[in-house]
């Protein structure tokens, strides 16, 4: 019997296990995002997050959009088109599944981040509490620089990590399970500012965010889960240190 597929597309790019990329232009991605994530994890540039936020935004912005640009490039070697990993479908009812998508993952992912988190406090983990809280807006011109800084990083991050990195380190085992804990950890090793707790979190998260690629077949609906937790998650911040709750 015929068994139809989950999405009804003729790509199937994030279940490829083909190389996306020239293996010396990966090493390059890796090397800017590692370099990158220690260069933020310095404690003076973690000590200076609660000032200059236009600035810092603005220069995120930048270098998401530089990602994606290098991102294009290593695709565009190997003739890899953005549409055939980014496994857009088109028409309303995509984007209404998509989004319904989206957000039962994040529903289900906030409850695995919580329970990490207290895994993380019964180790003794460092918080990344204070660090995101002073990187969080403060006011309207933030706000809005924070949702295009979030929305720019669910595009971008979800293109490199989920559909440039995922597949790249899966082609030499042809093994989606190494290109999924490769790709993660990466992920979770470029957030080195928000501490060890940070780190580990953010590598499941990183997980569960290829798990929804390779279930949609699309990365959609990640771009959308990870743009609205990021807006999200500066806002409440934003209001705790408003209250100074934390």
């Amino acid at each position: 019997m015929h068994e139809a597929p989950l999405q009804p597309t003729a790509s199937a790019a994030p279940r490829s296990t083909s190389a996306v990329a020239p293996w010396w232009h990966t090493a390059l991605i890796v090397l800017l995002i590692v370099g990158g994530s220690v260069f933020n994890s310095r404690p003076t540039h973690i000590g200076a997050l609660s000032a200059h936020h236009v600035q810092r935004y603005l220069t995120g912005i930048g270098v998401e959009w530089l990602l994606f640009l290098l991102v294009w490039w290593g695709l565009r070697m190997k003739r890899v088109s953005l549409a055939e990993v980014f496994g857009f479908r088109r028409g309303l009812e995509a984007w209404g599944e998509d989004l319904a998508a989206a957000a039962i993952f994040w529903i289900i992912s906030l409850a695995i981040l919580a329970c990490i988190g207290i895994l993380a406090q019964l180790l003794h983990l460092t918080s990344p509490q204070k660090a995101l809280a002073a990187l969080a807006p403060r006011n309207a011109q933030e706000i809005l620089l924070w949702i295009t800084l979030s929305c720019t990083a669910g595009i971008v991050e979800e293109l490199t990590f989920r559909g440039y990195l995922l597949r790249q380190f899966a082609a030499p085992a042809h093994s989606l399970a190494v290109g999924v804990v490769a790709s993660s950890l990466i992920f979770g090793i470029a957030h080195g500012y928000e501490g060890a707790a940070g780190m580990l979190a953010i590598g499941v998260y990183g997980a569960l965010f290829c798990a929804l690629a390779l279930l949609r077949r699309s990365l959609r609906p990640g771009m959308i889960a990870h743009a609205w937790h990021d807006i999200f998650s500066g806002l409440m911040l934003a209001l705790v240190h408003h209250f100074h709750l934390l």
